[in-house]
């Protein structure tokens, strides 16, 4: 995990999405920041140049990471899509104001972007003003987990911090005894692609699924929540784009969607 991509666009939800950014990348000789502003005529290009200036200056230390910076035009999706191939960039990471719960059907540009790019991501909601990362809780539905790939990048994150995984997988419906068979392959995975910082499988039930993870988060104050939504089955209503949309807007802790 070397390049990280952080869009930028001046407000405080990017400057706290930065903040948290040069604290997750901490000063390892080969890490790089790139912040993108993509244009749309609300500010002058000399001013967003001047603006970028003394935003790098601010972060000039030996303790952080290098930043620099890109302007470009275009649509946010494809742009930043151009720009991963280009530069090869491993995580975007996006700030959001979310929203409230019960407002399910606002799109906001972050979790329109985390439906639309097929590529890692860290949601940075507004509320999150401290950095601490020791516990990721990952969320999964019932079914054999279909694509083991983005385990890496969840692997990668808990071993830079050390961090202990905790799995959840919330039932709708009555759970039943036991393991089923794709529990336990899903636990041989877990185990086999998270290593040592594999820490527990837990299962509950709530009618909303959305609401059991997020009571979970709070009640085992937990540093980040991860979710994998296109790598189960299709017919896994887990993770499909809905709850990928509605974490996005009402997670009070980080989201990182392993794409």
């Amino acid at each position: 995990m070397k390049n990280i991509l952080i869009p930028f666009d001046f407000s405080e939800v990017s400057k706290n999405a930065l903040e948290y950014a040069v604290k997750f990348a901490g000063k390892e000789p080969a890490q790089q920041l790139y912040l993108l502003h993509i244009k749309d005529g609300s500010i002058a290009e000399d001013q967003i140049s001047g603006k970028f200036e003394k935003l790098v200056e601010e972060y000039q230390s030996p303790l952080n990471p290098k930043i620099r910076t890109l302007v470009r035009s275009g649509k946010l999706v494809p742009t930043i899509l151009e720009i991963q191939k280009e530069l090869d960039i491993d995580l975007v990471i996006m700030g959001t104001r979310g929203a409230e719960v019960g407002e399910e059907n606002i799109a906001t540009r972050t979790s329109r972007f985390v439906q639309e790019a097929d590529l890692p991501v860290l949601v940075i909601p507004e509320k999150v003003k401290n950095f601490r990362l020791d516990t990721i809780i990952l969320t999964i539905g019932t079914e054999k987990i279909a694509d083991r790939s983005p385990l890496h990048m969840l692997l990668e994150v808990s071993r830079k911090f050390k961090a202990q995984v905790h799995v959840l997988t919330v039932h709708q419906n009555e759970m039943a005894m036991g393991y089923s068979e794709d529990d336990e392959s899903n636990e041989s995975t877990l185990q086999y692609f998270l290593e040592m910082f594999y820490s527990h499988h837990s299962f509950s039930e709530n009618e909303d699924i959305e609401k059991g993870i997020l009571e979970y988060i709070e009640k085992h104050d937990l540093d980040m929540l991860a979710i994998m939504p296109r790598t189960h089955l299709e017919n896994e209503e887990a993770s499909e784009g809905r709850l990928t949309r509605v974490l996005t807007l009402h997670s009070n802790v980080p989201l990182l969607v392993l794409d």
